[in-house]
This record gives structure tokens, C-alpha cells and sequence, in this order.
């Protein structure tokens, strides 16, 4: 079946779709370990998916719920690093610094939001970015 998501679309099957779309119900709901799991599931079984980039994003806000933000920043970064021209990308990189300012890494934290407004300039998450950047000592 043909399916929208982030602006993309690409087939998936039913199946595929249902996984996708309990695991981020879970997230939705607050239940981010199981969301977690669920999102792992999916990729385990769904690796060539066209849900991926979007999984990654939320497989991170879900580790960075649970305040593992090296894990999280490892899904920020690798959504990145395979879909760079990915709606979420902006928002990851968001994401990413503040996982950075959890684990104490101002310097990160400021490369990345540098990284954000370079790259991604007329995102809303680049305002937030440039705000943010003139907080960090």
C-alpha cells in the first residue's frame, strides 16, 4: 500500500504500517520504553523500510525521554547521516544538541546548533537553534 509520512511517500506493507504505527501510539502515550522497543522491532524486521528516517527520529526523543542521551544522539546522527534531506533532520539536530547540554558538552552543543543554522537556515528548528546558540557559554 502507498503511504504519506513527513512528506514522503513509498509502499509499505500493512503489516509494516501497523508496526510503525503502534510503536509510535506508545510513544504518543508516554510509554517510551515500550516505544522503544517497538521502534528496535521495526527496525530489526523493517531495515530497507521507507518508515526508517522517521523511526530514527522518534527512536531518539524516545531514548532521550528515557535520559539516554548517547543513544540518542547515535539516532540523531545516523538519521543525518542517511537521509540528510529529511523533513526531521532540522528537528534531530535540535534534538541532538540538547542531548549534548544533558551530557555537559557545550562545545557539541554549539557545533551542532552551528551545523543546524548552516544547513538547514529556514527551518523552524534553526530559530530555535539560533536562540539557543547565544545561551551557551
Amino acid at each position: 500500500m502507498k503511504v504519506q509520512i513527513d512528506g514522503r511517500e513509498f509502499m509499505a506493507d500493512p503489516a509494516e504500517k501497523a508496526a510503525y504505527e503502534q510503536a509510535l501510539a506508545q510513544f504518543r502515550q508516554g510509554d517510551f520504553e515500550r516505544a522503544q522497543g517497538g521502534f528496535n522491532a521495526f527496525l530489526a524486521q523493517y531495515p530497507k523500510s521507507g518508515y526508517g528516517p522517521s523511526l530514527l527520529f522518534w527512536l531518539g526523543n524516545a531514548q532521550y525521554a528515557l535520559k539516554d542521551y548517547k543513544s540518542a544522539m547515535s539516532q540523531f546522527r545516523l538519521l543525518q547521516s542517511v537521509a540528510p534531506d529529511h523533513p526531521r533532520v532540522p528537528e534531530g539536530l535540535l534534538s541532538l544538541a540538547n542531548s549534548q547540554m544533558e551530557l555537559k558538552d557545550s562545545r557539541g552543543a554549539k557545533k551542532t546548533l552551528e551545523d543546524l543554522v548552516r544547513l538547514y537556515p529556514q527551518s523552524e528548528a534553526a530559530v530555535v537553534g539560533r536562540e539557543r546558540m547565544q545561551r551557551i557559554k
